[in-house]
């Protein structure tokens, strides 16, 4: 069992690259124990601790949380003091080799906030590609009567929908079928579909007829 008393913030995880392992083993209706005992609570936080970060972990750390396979199913993740835009860089480039997304930026001496705030900034890398605009999807709720999401298929065949990174505007007036758009997103799932997806700008420069024979 887990260390009692003590209000934690973190999350489940599984490994790098093994998200929708994750999920799958979560929303299985019957639970399989051997596959929750592979899962691992990486501890972020106690927010109801007093102090900065360092206190409240170093409190997490005396009721038996550590970074050690003394509590294999629950560990504190590591903390590195930031040492400027350059370290951040560096960090960035080795956690995005590992297959991660990016890094979280906080600050030290802050009292634990709820929601999102200056004291915890979210650092990512966005990459982009082009697709085809196949079909649109009705909106529904503040977006009915305009666009709700954009049927999309890029050049590896894979067909997805992109429903964020629009205006008003470009909802009521969206890219026509058969147009090349310039999409963005954090990082491609196993099954080689962009996660996140969101809009960015038409592409009238590309020719549709890359992806002749997709449509």
């Amino acid at each position: 069992d887990l260390p009692q008393g003590m209000i934690l913030d973190g999350e489940l995880f599984l490994g790098r690259g093994k998200f929708q392992d994750l999920m799958k083993v979560c929303r299985t209706h019957v639970p399989n124990e051997e596959a929750w005992r592979r899962l691992v609570f990486i501890v972020f936080d106690a927010p109801l601790v007093g102090g900065g970060l360092q206190a409240r972990l170093q409190v997490a750390k005396e009721r038996g949380f550590s970074n050690s396979d003394e509590l294999p199913y629950a560990k504190l993740l590591p903390q590195t003091v930031c040492r400027g835009r350059e370290h951040v860089e560096e960090m960035m480039a080795e956690i995005l080799a590992l297959g991660g997304e990016g890094v979280m930026i906080r600050k030290a001496s802050a009292p634990h906030r709820a929601g999102r705030t200056s004291d915890l900034l979210k650092v990512k890398k966005q990459q982009d590609d082009e697709a085809l605009v196949t079909g649109h999807q009705p909106g529904k709720g503040k977006h009915s009567g305009m666009l709700g999401a954009l049927q999309v298929v890029n050049r590896q065949g894979k067909r997805f929908k992109i429903g964020t990174g629009f205006t008003d505007a470009q909802r009521k007036s969206p890219p026509a079928k058969g147009s090349v758009i310039t999409f963005k997103f954090m990082e491609l799932t196993q099954d080689g579909i962009p996660r996140h997806p969101a809009f960015f700008r038409v592409r009238p420069d590309v020719d549709c007829a890359e992806f002749a024979g997709l449509a």
